[in-house]
């Protein structure tokens, strides 16, 4: 093997032997240095510790002047043969204290290089300096330490040189099989990997070498296998990747703010509606942005541009021709060292769920059927109202509507045409208001216009007439001449009262006055009214007989039929009160009586008695199939033996509990929410089924929904009745369905009149329909009857 000043050997010698110089003279010359301060520092944290131990001790018996505890300290300190001095100073001992074996003084100790080193001494409760101490530590074993260390230096400088001298040997014989693998390594072809063809019998290094040369031609060959199929993975996750996007409708973008460049996923192209091929820039795509959006969106994207920060976009996309989608972006600014920064960010399409939320909100706080504002909104813009008119020293009007023989056009004509005169009667008046005022439906045949900034009587007088003559003469509604008139009652803020509800109670109590003196007139609010209170006050008189007697109330039943198997599943038990003068009276007449006075919760204890014995004898007729809904009200809610009540006619009747289903308003969950999860969990454990009774017509929130032990939603006649008619209702009934499936529930259509109502309600899925299409509420005997001869046909 020739030697030149090129080859490895000659080079690797060099450094060996430069290598072994440098080393040498560094450990001569700073070796020295290094372990001195190592072993310095050593015996420094050993005073260290010996001053912290018994600093404390003898500061507390300075403080309380315990001179001889203090000697006793310093002399239990010169046990420790390396310590040869200890001198301690403070204002509040008369003289200083100096401890050692010897007569010498710290100026001997510093010629003898001993290691000195003074500490404050604290006081142990104000932490404040009262002194200090000088401690002189023994340096013998310091001096044996280093005469040890430049011993061993010798030695080890004398092995190094021995060492370096054979390693150089060494390392010459070992190079020369290098020629060969240059040789080999200079036919290797990376495009076409082979095993190199080496005789080296030799078992040293290089022929180690030569081994691992061909193991890492291996490992190419593995490494180039593994990186095809690596890639073929990862184009089969990107692709995976796309469509989870395309599915969540959830798109990419990526934007260098040093190159300008925007790179946009598939994704985005589809939400964009562009062709990928496109190249669209930063200002291009910021040109999407609706123009009631851009500053704010430019707005944010620059405050995080400046700061480096996260943002969080709702906007709207103008796609041209009339095409808008709502976006949501959340995304940060990286910014890099080299002084790049990139917009990364996240979009999702919303489209759907501002729909949806603007569904819910209708829900809300407007009236199904009329699309009017509902008595929680009409409460929240008469509360604003009446702060205004406050503030201005202005007044209010509430004026309240009821149509007046309503129930017999419903009861005569159906349901139907009383909804789609309802829809025509809000129409009417609404048109009779002034902009600034507003017009609800509180439900059933009642409205209440809200008129805000009101000078005087005249001009209450005046829009009042408009909204009487406005329903004059006859009104077609389908086939049908309807003459119809309305009694009104009107209170005004805040002559009649300065308390939000009062005044709807007071408008109320007029309009009930005015039905009195003959209908299709108005009134307004007195005190001398009694007319209301009066008729309620009879009510509840007798209402306290009826459940007294227990003869005059009777529970009816009305059937729910299966969607799946066309049979009697099960019925809603109602509460009829045969009343010895009225005749029979339907809930609607004495319900709202029977809660304001607490009746209720006889009433209520009664029909769930009732209802559960009836389950018993259905049960003994073969009938054990049935599952019977009982409403409970609000006030029952507040009954803490409500459970327990119901857990006890269970077990004294030995029903199934699963034939008993407990139907609550959306409007009362809502209320004392921890309450009344409380209570239907406690019913749910007895094994009784929970609905949620005229789902839809309040606002329930979603997150508590989901949280209630509810089987059943009921899904609210008012959106059922035209739902053939309406795609509105259709929509909104499809997404009840939908999200009570999704949730785990079950659904109730109620109001089914027509077959064109159980064909859609059985297209869209759900599971059970009740209405007068099969039956109207009909007494216990009738209802056994009518599951003898029950014909799904």
């Amino acid at each position: 093997m020739k030697i030149n000043t090129n080859s490895i050997l000659f080079k690797a010698m060099s450094i060996i032997l430069i290598s072994f110089s440098i080393i040498t003279l560094f450990l001569i010359v700073s070796a020295k240095y290094t372990f001195q301060e190592g072993y310095t520092s050593v015996i420094k944290e050993k005073i260290s510790i010996i001053q912290t131990s018994i600093s404390p001790s003898i500061a507390l018996n300075i403080s309380y002047g315990f001179e001889k505890a203090i000697n006793e300290i310093a002399e239990e300190t010169l046990n420790n043969p390396d310590v040869l001095f200890l001198n301690i100073e403070s204002p509040q001992l008369k003289n200083k204290l100096t401890y050692s074996e010897n007569n010498k003084t710290i100026l001997d100790f510093q010629n003898s290089k001993e290691f000195i080193s003074t500490s404050d001494l604290l006081d142990p409760i104000t932490f404040k300096k009262m002194g200090n101490i000088i401690l002189v530590y023994s340096n013998d074993a310091y001096e044996n330490y280093m005469r040890s260390f430049y011993i061993w230096l010798s030695v080890g400088i004398f092995l190094l040189m021995l060492s370096t001298s054979i390693l150089l040997l060494y390392f010459y014989n070992s190079l020369k099989p290098l020629s060969i693998l240059e040789d080999s390594l200079k036919k290797f072809n990376p495009n076409k990997p082979k095993h190199l063809i080496i005789n080296n019998n030799s078992k040293n290094e290089i022929s180690s070498i030569m081994k691992s040369t061909n193991i890492m031609i291996d490992n190419i060959i593995k490494y180039i296998s593994y990186s095809k199929q690596l890639n073929k993975d990862l184009s089969e996750q990107q692709k995976h990747l796309k469509d989870a996007q395309r599915i969540a409708h959830v798109g990419s973008f990526e934007y260098n703010l040093l190159t300008k460049e925007l790179t946009l996923s598939d994704e985005m192209y589809r939400m964009l509606m562009i062709k990928k091929a496109n190249t669209i820039s930063w200002d291009d795509f910021l040109e999407f942005i609706e123009q009631k959006d851009k500053s704010y969106v430019r707005g944010v994207l620059d405050d995080a541009i400046e700061n480096g920060s996260t943002f969080n976009l709702k906007y709207t996309l103008d796609l041209g021709d009339g095409k808008y989608i709502d976006i949501h972006t959340v995304g940060k600014v990286r910014k890099k060292s080299d002084g790049s920064s990139k917009i990364t960010s996240v979009s999702r399409d919303i489209t759907k769920d501002i729909k949806n939320k603007k569904i819910i909100e209708k829900l809300a706080y407007y009236d199904a059927l009329t699309n009017l504002p509902n008595r929680s909104l009409l409460k929240n813009r008469l509360h604003k109202a009446l702060q205004n008119a406050s503030r201005e020293k202005e007044k209010v009007a509430l004026i309240f509507l009821d149509l007046d023989h309503f129930k017999l056009i419903n009861d005569t004509l159906g349901h139907s045409v009383g909804d789609k005169l309802l829809i025509y009667v809000s129409k009417v008046l609404k048109q009779q208001l002034r902009e600034a005022d507003t017009l609800a439906r509180l439900g059933g045949d009642e409205f209440v216009a809200l008129l805000p900034d009101i000078k005087n009587t005249k001009n209450i007088q005046y829009i009042t007439n408009k909204l009487l003559d406005s329903l004059k003469g006859k009104h077609d509604i389908d086939s049908h001449q309807l003459y119809i008139t309305t009694s009104i009652g009107i209170s005004i803020y805040p002559d009649d009262s300065k308390d939000m509800e009062e005044l709807i109670t007071n408008a109320d109590t007029a309009m009930y006055d005015a039905k009195k003196d003959g209908r299709n007139n108005y009134k307004f609010y007195s005190k001398n009214m009694g007319n209301h209170i009066s008729r309620q006050m009879m009510i509840e008189q007798d209402l306290r007989v009826a459940i007294e007697n227990q003869n005059e109330l009777e529970i009816y039943y009305q059937p729910k039929i299966d969607t799946k198997g066309d049979f009697i599943s099960g019925a809603e038990a109602l509460i009829r009160w045969n009343h010895p003068t009225k005749g029979l009276l339907f809930p609607d007449s004495f319900i709202e009586v029977a809660e304001s006075t607490g009746i209720i919760l006889d009433m209520g204890n009664w029909i769930i008695s009732q209802t559960i014995f009836q389950i018993k004898e259905w049960n003994k007729l073969g009938l054990n199939k049935l599952k019977i809904a009982i409403n409970l009200s609000p006030r029952q809610f507040q009954d803490k033996d409500l459970v327990f009540l119901i857990s006890s006619l269970i077990q004294k009747y030995q029903i199934n509990p699963t034939q008993l289903e407990l139907e609550v308003t959306e409007t009362m969950s809502m209320t004392n929410i921890e309450s009344t999860l409380r209570i239907l969990h406690e019913l749910k454990e007895l094994g009784v089924s929970i609905a949620i009774d005229d789902f839809g017509t309040g606002y329930s929130s979603l997150s508590y929904l989901k949280k209630f032990p509810v089987n059943i939603l009921k899904i609210d006649k008012s959106f059922v009745m035209d739902v053939s008619q309406n795609n509105e209702d259709k929509i909104i009934v499809e997404t009840i369905i939908s999200m009570a499936h999704t949730l785990g529930f079950k659904t109730v259509a109620e109001g089914v009149e027509t077959k064109e109502h159980v064909k859609l309600l059985k297209e869209m899925g759900c599971d059970q329909l009740q209405g007068y299409h099969y039956s109207r509420p009909i007494p216990k005997d009738a209802f056994t009857k009518f599951l003898e001869n029950y014909n799904h046909n």
